[in-house]
């Protein structure tokens, strides 16, 4: 049950990460349509912290599991470290949540940079949840 639970874990893990790829390089052209669906706080930085934090703790989770329990191997988890760090860095140094006119254009290449490393962060653990979730399924199958 607990493998079931685990494998799970790493597909919403997978999934989260994939889809916060698509928000991060998709912001740009929908934070004007948010307002109107009813979807702003989606561009809420809270939410992005929170999902930040959901991922860490999703991730330590499972990675951590199928290493200890299954695979014994750390690609999965220095790629989910490596996605971390680079999207806390994007976010430190990168983006800003005032989406102003005038503060939009003052940090417009900051923000493209962002918009660059933020997905390629999220793509990096959302490999690390793919390649876990793989690595303990082919561990597990040969256990059983």
């Amino acid at each position: 049950m607990k493998h079931e639970i685990l494998q799970k874990l790493d597909l919403l893990g997978f999934s989260a990460s994939t889809i916060c790829a698509i928000h991060c390089a998709m912001m740009p052209f929908i934070i004007v349509m948010l307002p109107l669906i009813g979807l702003e706080f989606l561009a809420n930085p809270l939410f992005e912290y929170i999902v930040i934090g959901l991922s860490l703790i999703i991730g330590l989770f499972t990675l951590k599991s199928g290493y200890f329990e299954h695979h014994g191997k750390l690609t999965p988890v220095l790629l989910f470290l490596t996605g971390l760090v680079i999207i806390v860095i994007g976010h430190i140094f990168f983006h800003s949540h005032d989406h102003s006119e005038a503060e939009h254009t003052h940090h417009l290449s900051e923000e493209i940079l962002f918009l660059i490393i933020a997905p390629i962060g999220a793509l990096f653990i959302a490999s690390a949840h793919f390649i876990n979730r793989k690595w303990t399924k082919t561990k597990c199958s040969k256990k059983h």
